[in-house]
């Protein structure tokens, strides 16, 4: 062989040699990256409690873009899974929702993994993830395009409830959320007044009060109160978040509270649904509502009705409520909604009481003249984008014009009314915009997902505000005696807020999870006009005009932690910072019996919470925590004395405070406990109790420091028990909540019956519902024991004086649902 022979062949020989070496080390990086990444397979097959075969059931991986859907016998099958554990949903229309973990390391097949169906007994569905009981439960962790994770929050699923709906019983509708101090003191529900941890319930101020995601108060900035409440019939659940919502949804001291309405059904073209009630005093409601899903289009509206009288004399009420949404979804990624509110009514209000008219006869009305009103117009439009699992957006927008009149003599109930004399009119009207939006990136850190959340808010808002003589009639007159010289003012009250907030949820191997947040706020609140003093029967003639202008901007902090100690069951904890505003319209309603401090401060502190809360194999579940409100230039309440020696509520920043206390829930279905048979049905019983130990700290008025924050009750105890078998439920609900004070200095008692305590109350309350197929029959008796009872002293409107609450009422309400589908007209069941 020549020497170019041997040449060649030894660099083919060396060339073979090389690229075999080559290719074994990528034969074998192929290999070890397939043993690395092996995958597997989860398939089977679901059927109902019949045994028949459950199609276009959506069958996913919690937190992974694993999913797919059974055919039509049932099947299913996710492929190429990572060796891992994994939590598996399986959700179908007309079907309760099934979650069970599952441990992966090999193909997995199910055979026959059954579910319940929701045909009989939908009331009686339990979401496990949401840790829900009988009308109420839990916000996940993340939900939509909010942030719930490590904070207090209760979901009131209004389906659920064996509640009095037609005249909004807050009692009833909030009975399982503890720590809740309620005013019982307008008749049919039509204002709603809530609070908790010390907070002042008026008109549920302190709360951020929302529909479907946007606000519905007069005006967030300068007069934050809520004269509109939703109809119960038209909610479909109530999102609670205590203090730590300040960070998502504005500085509040008390956090959000959100009416999700009612919405179209996605498998019928057309459903309507109608209830009428009729209950003692003249009672009448009706409630009818349409809503169906064609194509891409949906669409939902209701219309609500309701009169009555006041159990007093000299009261009534007639109320119109309408909603309308037309909505555009042609796919999981982008949906359209605009949304229309109409909220009108008339009110005719008895007066208020002092203690001593209060005793001997609470049924008795001194005022005839006195009338309230309002219009409540709001028009909404969102987008909601989901570019996949991992990316969504939304955007709403909103505009509101409405207004309030109040109209009647507003001295002291000890004063006794000329009918000859003009009444104190005050006439409101708001004019705001708002716009928020919101962009939810969920990722995961390893292999857990987490989620982070960005946002933007804008709001304006008008409000004009003005008080003078009305006519000397007894009428629902709202028209000034002297329009362009008003005796009391005349004030315009522009405002205009900026906000940027960021939360993100750090998911530490599904055990630990940290949401630290920041929120960043600019606000800007002016007021323009004037006003002349008027102060019992002193009249101040001159005028004084006042045009202010103030600007703040801040930075509120806060951090949350949860850990999850078993499945279903958690730790948490969170602390948030809070602001509020100081709101100039207070400042300028001028009221016979109340003075307000006109150098007024904002209000600033934080809520902190520790709380443990789960359930325990679907019968057993608690909600247990403590927490701390710390309050610095907190706005209250002093009696005074004027040189006439009348006394009188003087308005201004008393001091720091601080609430300390504990907010628990338990509900126990003893049925399921006892492993009695399901045809027994379920028997429930719950209590919602809250402990408050609130006083002033710090204050310039030394007769101040160590009292008892104004309505503050120690304890707030709600407890119930109730049953339900197929299509029938009852329950019976109790309530107590002692004593609470209504100004800084706690007096007890004075001769107005502006001031004083709120003595211990309780009620009992039974209502009961039944289903036949397409009918539904529901009935109540409210305070069945007849307690003669108030939970409010009114500084004004609806006073001065004791407001006493309703005595024994009843009501019977009877729906009826219809529904087309395809082409076929069918009654329909609840």
């Amino acid at each position: 062989m020549d020497i170019a022979l041997q040449y060649r062949t030894a660099k083919i020989s060396r060339c073979v040699v090389r690229n075999f070496y080559l290719l074994f080390a990528f034969f074998s990086f192929f290999f070890a990256r397939q043993i690395v990444a092996q995958t597997f397979s989860i398939s089977g097959n679901i059927v109902d409690e019949k045994g028949n075969a459950v199609q276009h059931a959506k069958v996913k991986l919690e937190y992974t873009p694993h999913e797919t859907q059974t055919d039509s016998l049932g099947n299913f099958n996710l492929k190429n899974i990572a060796k891992g554990r994994y939590e598996l949903e399986i959700k179908a229309l007309g079907i309760e929702k099934k979650e069970f973990w599952i441990k992966l390391n090999r193909d997995t097949i199910f055979t026959n993994i059954k579910v319940k169906s929701q045909e009989h007994e939908l009331h009686e569905v339990i979401v496990e993830d949401r840790g829900s009981t009988f009308g109420i439960s839990r916000l996940k962790s993340i939900e939509g395009v909010a942030i719930n994770e490590g904070k207090k929050n209760e979901l009131v699923l209004m389906k659920d409830l064996i509640a009095n709906k037609a005249v909004n019983v807050s009692r009833q509708i909030f009975a399982k959320v503890p720590g809740i101090n309620i005013w019982e003191s307008d008749a049919a529900g039509l204002q709603l007044g809530i609070a908790a941890r010390g907070l002042d319930p008026n008109r549920t101020s302190n709360f951020n009060m929302r529909q479907n995601g946007y606000d519905m108060s007069a005006d967030a900035l300068g007069y934050p109160d809520a004269y509109y409440v939703p109809p119960a019939e038209g909610v479909d659940r109530i999102e609670i978040i205590r203090g730590a919502a300040s960070l998502q949804y504005g500085p509040q001291f008390g956090g959000m509270l959100n009416y999700v309405l009612q919405s179209a059904p996605t498998d019928q073209k057309f459903e309507w649904t109608s209830f009428t009630t009729a209950g003692r005093f003249k009672l009448v409601n009706t409630f009818n509502s349409i809503g169906g899903t064609v194509k891409c289009f949906n669409y939902y509206g209701y219309y609500n009705y309701k009169q009555g009288e006041s159990w007093r004399p000299n009261g009534n009420f007639n109320a119109h409520n309408a909603f309308v949404s037309l909505g555009y979804q042609c796919s999981e990624k982008l949906s359209l909604r605009l949304e229309y509110t109409l909220s009108k009514y008339d009110s005719k209000q008895p007066g208020g009481l002092t203690d001593e008219q209060f005793e001997n006869n609470a049924r008795q009305s001194l005022r005839t003249r006195n009338w309230f009103s309002t219009d409540w117009n709001i028009l909404a439009l969102s987008l909601n984008y989901k570019h996949n699992i991992h990316h969504q957006f939304n955007f709403r927008a909103w505009g509101f014009l409405g207004g309030r009149n109040a109209l009647g003599f507003l001295g002291t109930t000890n004063r006794q009314d000329d009918i000859t004399q003009p009444r104190d009119l005050i006439k409101d009207k708001y004019k705001n915009f708002g716009s928020e939006a919101r962009y939810l990136w969920k990722y995961y850190l390893g292999k857990y997902l987490s989620g982070w959340l960005i946002g933007a808010r804008f709001y304006i808002g008008n409000t004009q505000k003005q008080q003078g003589l009305g006519s000397s009639n007894s009428d629902a007159d709202y028209r000034f005696l002297h329009p362009d010289s008003l005796e009391g003012s005349d004030f315009h009250f522009p405002g205009m807020n900026v906000a940027l907030f960021t939360e993100h949820v750090f998911n530490i191997k599904n055990k630990i999870k940290i949401t630290p947040g920041i929120r960043f706020e600019h606000i800007r609140t002016q007021s323009d006009g004037y006003y002349r003093q008027s102060f019992f029967n002193q009249i101040d003639t001159a005028i004084k005009p006042e045009k202010r202008d103030m600007q703040r901007s801040f930075v509120l902090l806060g951090l949350g932690v949860s850990y999850n100690v078993w499945r279903n069951s958690e730790l948490y904890a969170n602390i948030s910072q809070n602001y509020r505003g100081i709101t100039f319209t207070d400042m300028r309603v001028i009221r016979t019996s109340q003075l307000v401090d006109p150098n007024l401060k904002d209000e600033k502190g934080f809520n902190a919470d520790l709380g443990y809360r789960g359930d325990f194999k679907s019968w057993l579940h608690w909600d247990v925590s403590a927490f701390w409100l710390q309050y610095n230039n907190r706005i209250g309440q002093i009696q005074q004395v004027d040189s006439a020696y009348n006394i009188y509520r003087f308005t201004t920043n008393v001091g720091s405070s601080q609430s300390t206390g504990a907010e628990i829930f338990v509900e126990a279905d003893v049925l399921k406990a006892a492993v009695v048979h399901h045809d027994a049905g379920h028997l429930n019983l719950y209590i919602s109790y809250g402990f408050i130990h609130s006083a002033y700290v710090k204050s310039q008025y030394k007769n101040v420091i160590g009292n008892s924050l104004e309505f503050a009750p120690k304890h707030t105890v709600r407890f119930g028990v109730q049953y339900r078998f197929r299509d029938f439920a009852t329950g019976i609900q109790g309530q107590y909540v002692s004593e609470q004070f209504t100004d800084a200095t706690n007096a007890r008692f004075t001769a107005t019956g502006v001031n004083g305590i709120i003595p211990a109350y309780y009620t009992f309350d039974w209502n009961a519902k039944y289903t036949f197929r397409c009918v539904q029959l529901i009935a109540g008796i409210n305070n069945f024991t007849n307690h003669i009872y108030f939970t409010r002293r009114a500084v004004s409107y609806p006073g001065p004086g004791i407001i006493p609450s309703e005595p024994l009422t009843f009501f019977v309400t009877v729906g009826i649902k219809l529904n087309e589908n395809a082409k076929k007209l069918k009654w329909r069941t609840f």
